[in-house]
Order: C-alpha cells, then structure tokens, then sequence
C-alpha cells in the first residue's frame, strides 16, 4: 500500500476516534414511579433536566405511575428504551414483568435490591439489571461519627433478624474507621430493652435503615431514649435528624436524579449499566440544638460534608 494511503488510512482512524462520542442505539427512556410527588417527582425532574445537556438532549422520555395501569396491565417499553424503576414496588413490578431493556432501578436500599435480583435471577446480570442504591455505605457513615465525634469510638448498633447478616461487614467497616461496633441484636418488636442495654456500652448510636427496628411506632422512643441516657443517635436521613438525631449523611432526590441521569448518559454510549453502585452525591445533616442538650461541640454541616469527600470508600 502506498504511504500516503496509510497515512490517510491513520489519520481518518484517529479523527474518528477524536470525535464527541454520542449515543448508540438509546433512543429514550421509560420511567416507572412507584408513586407520584414527593421524592419520587423530584427525582424525576432533576433527570429531565440533566439528559437535556449533550447527547442525551433529544431523548424521549415517558412516565409511567404504577397506579396508571389498569388491573391486569403489563408494563410495556419501546425497543431502544431503558427502563428506570423508582422505588421498591416499581423494581419489584419491573422484574415481574420481565422487559427485555436494561432496567436502572433507584431509590431502593440495597438488600431489597438483591433480593429482588436474586428472586429473579438476575443478580449476575448487572449489566442489564443493576441499581443506585438508596443506603450510603458504611464507611462514609463511620466517617461521619468520626469526624463529628473525635472522642466517641464505641458504636452502638441494634440488629434485627432481617438485618443481622450485617454484623460481620459492620464490625469490619468501624475497625476500618478506627472505631468499635458493639452490636445488640432484637428478637421482637420492642427494640427498647435491648436498647437500654446497649446504651451502657457505647458512646454513640447509629441507625440502620431495618424497618422492624427503626419505624414510625418506635423511632420517637428511641430517640427519646438515647437523649436519656445521653447518647448521641446517628439517623440515615434529614427526618431523622429534624426528629432529633444529632447527626446523619444521606442524599436528597435532587442528587439521586444527577447520578441516574449520568447513568444513562454512560448507557448510551457504552450500551450496558454499571455495576450496583452506592450514591455519589449526597449531603450532611447536623441538629445543632441536640448537640449542644447533650453538651457536645458538633462543627457544622458544611465542614462536615467537606471532610467526607476526602474520605475513600471501602468496599461496599
């Protein structure tokens, strides 16, 4: 082959490959709320606004409100469409359906996530079935006692039965963070004998999201409880804190519909999702009024947030 037809042959090669990648066979998206408002719409309209910037600025995107569809109806996705469950009853309905798009499910704590993906097969399928997961992980969760309570090391930590698997990663992730989980374990509905027990051993509480533990029934007594005995309860969300936890790391719907978005954008051009992941955006909430009851100096919000984006992630 003469030079100059490698040479040209070269230069349309890397010419190409210095192209703005675009998107590849997505040609939009179907989104199923699990309910409307709330949450749920905020998630959305933060996604409407990301996709409009670049490639993604002429998607179709289509909602559909699981109490839209009739008795009986299936959920139904164009050819070319991923799908986007919002919550646990949309995953849930999703898979039952068994669409053949890729399905991005978010707004769903991690073991239902797996539980729904193992029920249906598909937890080795990732790549066409795959989540942002509602929980923040562990470590970031440490970091936040740590950083907010330099002094305090033994973390106490109430486990149910649907939550004791837990017990092992959480030991292993406090170790990590320098701290000590001491783990009380529940075997009815009332969390608050065990509690009690619990709070002459440790230095603070943090929450984890197990509904038999942590519900709108008990979280008032515990809280109360804590505040008793004076020790500081960790929550995992803004309620929470605005309840009376001191303190809490979680992220808002806003920053859950960034990180969707960004998915679906990679989706188009690399044509597969990513693994299950944990958010990558989130915020801080401190209740101020709580520290300073129980005595404690808590820096605020802002500086906390600062001091966990430096922290790295373990594995989740």
């Amino acid at each position: 082959m003469p030079s100059w037809r490698i040479f040209f042959a070269l230069s349309l090669a890397f010419a190409i490959a210095c192209l703005p990648r675009i998107a590849f066979g997505l040609e939009g998206v179907t989104v199923v709320l699990s309910d409307e408002g709330g949450a749920y719409a905020e998630i959305v309209e933060k996604m409407r606004a990301t996709l409009l910037q670049g490639s993604t600025a002429k998607l179709e995107i289509k909602v559909v409100p699981l109490h839209s569809l009739k008795e009986g109806e299936a959920l139904r996705a164009n050819a070319g469409q991923m799908v986007v469950a919002i919550g646990v009853d949309a995953m849930e309905a999703v898979e039952k359906s068994k669409l053949p798009q890729p399905v991005l499910n978010v707004l769903v704590p991690r073991t239902a996530f797996e539980k729904v993906a193992r029920q249906g097969g598909r937890l080795g399928d990732t790549r066409n079935f795959s989540a942002i997961y509602l929980d923040q992980p562990w470590a970031r969760q440490f970091a936040l006692i740590r950083q907010a309570l330099p002094g305090r090391t033994r973390v106490g930590i109430l486990l149910g039965p649907s939550s004791a698997e837990l017990e092992t990663l959480l030991r292993a992730e406090a170790k990590a963070a320098g701290l000590l989980a001491v783990i009380g374990k529940i075997s009815d509905a009332d969390p608050l004998p065990e509690l009690k027990q619990l709070l002459g051993n440790c230095d603070a509480v943090l929450a984890v999201p197990d509904q038999n533990i942590y519900n709108r029934s008990t979280i008032q007594s515990i809280l109360l409880t804590t505040y008793r005995h004076q020790v500081p309860l960790f929550g995992f969300s803004s309620s929470y804190v605005k309840a009376g936890a001191i303190a809490a790391v979680y992220s808002l719907p806003a920053q859950i519909g960034q990180q969707a978005a960004e998915v679906i954008q990679k989706m188009g051009v690399e044509r597969h999702l990513p693994p299950p992941q944990f958010t990558r955006y989130f915020s801080v909430g401190v209740n101020a009024q709580v520290a300073r009851s129980l005595g404690l100096v808590v820096e605020d919000e802002a500086t906390l947030h600062g001091k966990l984006k430096h922290v790295v992630e373990g594995a989740p």
